[in-house]
Parts: structure tokens; C-alpha cells; sequence
């Protein structure tokens, strides 16, 4: 059975389900009106998730630690979709928004705080609970335009660019951990985490803000205490 009561360093590596985010306040400035986005929907394929974390045991306890975790998540995107309106010499018509690819990352810095306990004599149960900031950096490119105010409604190549924003991030996870020598674990460890609405800056003249983004992360661990 590992020992518990010391410093250790946990890292996790696996799969990272990013559930699909929605960004509003668009807008889009052309020759023939303006464009407003009110409803884009971007979904992710499955990614991988790479994390690692410090931890101390807290009053000596071996249950009870406080780790500091920081890592990478990233996610290719599947798909953009939605619809605008388009202001076309003051008749509003509606626009949709198809296709799109790009990159999703995101790098959280959290503290959690864990409580493990025995199921027998190798094996140990971890629940954890925390939270902090994460940075995201989405890049959208090759987004299909319909555009209304033509006949036949043409299709124009969209490319949105890089954006970068901060916001608060929240999580929890379990872990199961094998002990394999007295100061090393290895385990599978599952882990939910959220933000709040992040605010990617300006885009021609309006805030770009998405909502809260939200991934299931599933992967193995390893731990060393020192």
C-alpha cells in the first residue's frame, strides 16, 4: 500500500469530452448590411486532456490534501452552426451559419480539495472538488455563410480568427488508485468540470462572449509521493 502522509505529484492523461458551446454577440460588417449572430453553436470532436498537480496532506492527515492542478485540454471543432439577421437597406431577413473547422484549447490553474479512503488493503477511493481560472484560446475558420441577400442565397467562406479569454472555472472528479510500491500509485480517474461565460474581446465593433464551457474528462493517473 503507497504511503500517503507526504507530498506527492499526480499526473493524468486521456480523453477530453467537450460538450458544444454557444457564442452570441457576433457582428459582421459587409457591403450590403450588417450581420448579427444571435444564435452560433460550435461542437467539438473528442480530444485529449493532459494535466498534472501538487498536493499536500493537510494537518497530517492521510485522507485529507490540498493539490494545485494545472494541465491542457484541447478539441478539434466538428461544426459551426447557427443564424443572423441581416439589415438590408432597413429589411431585416435571416442568414444561417454551416460548416467550420478549427482548435479549442484550454489550460485550467485550480486548487482542489481531496478526501481518499480505502476499499482494501492496494486499492483507494479519491474524491475531489475545486476551483480557479482557466485561459481558452478557440480558433474558428472555413464557417459557410448563407447569405440572404442575394438570389438564390449565396455562400460565402467566413474566417473567424483566434480568440483568448479568461474565466472561472469550477470541477470535480473521482479516482481509483491501485498502490503498485510503497510511495506509487497508478489509477483511472473521471472528471467533470465547467466555466463561467468567457469574454473573447472584440469582434468588428461587438463583443464576441461564449458561454460556459463544459468537458468530461476520462484518463489514467499516476502519482509519486515523495
Amino acid at each position: 500500500n503507497a504511503k500517503k502522509n507526504g507530498v506527492y505529484l499526480r499526473i493524468g492523461a486521456g480523453m477530453n469530452l467537450a460538450q458544444d458551446a454557444r457564442v452570441k454577440n457576433i457582428m459582421e460588417t459587409t457591403a450590403f448590411g450588417v450581420q448579427n449572430t444571435t444564435d452560433l453553436k460550435i461542437a467539438f470532436e473528442t480530444g485529449f486532456d493532459f494535466n498534472i498537480g501538487i498536493g499536500i496532506p493537510l494537518g497530517g492527515s492521510d485522507a485529507w490534501s490540498l493539490e494545485v492542478m494545472t494541465g491542457l485540454a484541447y478539441n478539434s471543432v466538428e461544426s459551426v452552426s447557427g443564424q443572423y439577421d441581416t439589415d438590408l437597406f432597413g429589411f431585416v431577413v435571416q442568414g444561417s451559419m454551416t460548416g467550420g473547422n478549427g482548435d479549442l484549447y484550454q489550460v485550467p490553474i485550480v486548487a482542489n480539495l481531496r478526501y481518499e479512503f480505502d476499499l482494501s488493503e492496494c486499492l483507494t477511493l479519491g474524491l475531489y472538488a475545486g476551483g480557479g481560472v482557466q485561459y481558452t484560446n478557440l480558433g474558428i475558420n472555413g464557417v459557410q455563410v448563407l447569405d440572404p441577400a442575394f438570389p438564390g442565397g449565396a455562400v460565402d467562406d467566413v474566417g473567424l480568427s483566434s480568440f483568448n479569454g479568461w474565466a472561472f472555472r469550477y470541477q470535480a472528479g473521482l479516482d481509483l488508485n491501485w498502490g503498485i510500491s510503497n510511495n506509487t500509485t497508478i489509477g483511472l480517474n473521471v472528471r467533470y468540470s465547467g466555466t463561467t461565460d468567457t469574454d473573447f474581446g472584440s469582434f468588428y465593433g461587438s463583443s464576441f462572449t461564449a458561454k460556459n464551457f463544459q468537458n468530461v474528462g476520462i484518463g489514467a493517473t499516476f502519482s509519486f509521493t515523495f
